[in-house]
C-alpha cells in the first residue's frame, strides 16, 4: 500500500479518536456519562471523582490524536511520529483504565477492546512507514 493511501487511513483513524476522546473527556467532565461511570468504580485509584480522567482523555488522548491528524492531512514530516505516539497514547489510556478502574462486570469491555485496537493499528501503520521512510532513506 502506498505511504499517501495509509496516511489517509491513520487520518481517519486518528480523526475518529481525536473526536470520541474529546467528546468523551467532555461527556465524562460535566456528568453526561454518570449512569455509565458510577464514583465506586474509582474506590482505590488516586482519583475522587472523573474530572482528572476525563480531561487526560480529551487534552492527552484526543489531543495528541488531533495533532496527529491534522499534521497528517497537511503533511507535515512529523506527522508520522505523531500518530506513533497518539498511538501508544491512546493504547495506554485503556490499559490504565482497565488496571485501575473497579469495573462491574470486570473490563475490558468491548469498547476498550476497540479503542485499544485503534491505537494498536495507528500504531502499526504509522510505524510501518516511520520505518519505510528510515530504510529508503539508508
Amino acid at each position: 500500500m502506498e505511504d499517501r493511501t495509509l496516511q489517509i487511513v491513520i487520518a481517519i483513524l486518528t480523526g475518529f479518536i481525536a473526536l470520541t476522546a474529546i467528546g468523551g473527556g467532555i461527556a465524562l467532565l460535566v456528568g453526561l456519562e454518570d449512569a455509565r461511570f458510577p464514583l465506586e468504580w474509582l474506590r482505590g485509584t488516586p482519583f475522587t471523582d472523573y474530572t482528572i480522567p476525563a480531561l487526560l482523555l480529551a487534552i492527552v488522548v484526543g489531543g495528541s490524536a488531533l495533532v496527529a491528524c491534522v499534521t497528517i492531512i497537511l503533511g507535515h514530516g512529523w506527522g508520522v511520529l505523531a500518530s506513533i505516539v497518539a498511538g501508544v497514547i491512546m493504547m495506554g489510556y485503556i490499559v490504565v483504565e482497565y488496571l485501575i478502574l473497579k469495573q462491574s462486570p470486570p473490563g475490558p469491555t468491548v469498547t476498550e477492546y476497540g479503542y485499544f485496537a485503534l491505537g494498536l493499528v495507528t500504531f502499526v501503520l504509522a510505524g510501518y512507514i516511520w520505518l519505510a521512510e528510515r530504510t529508503l532513506m539508508g
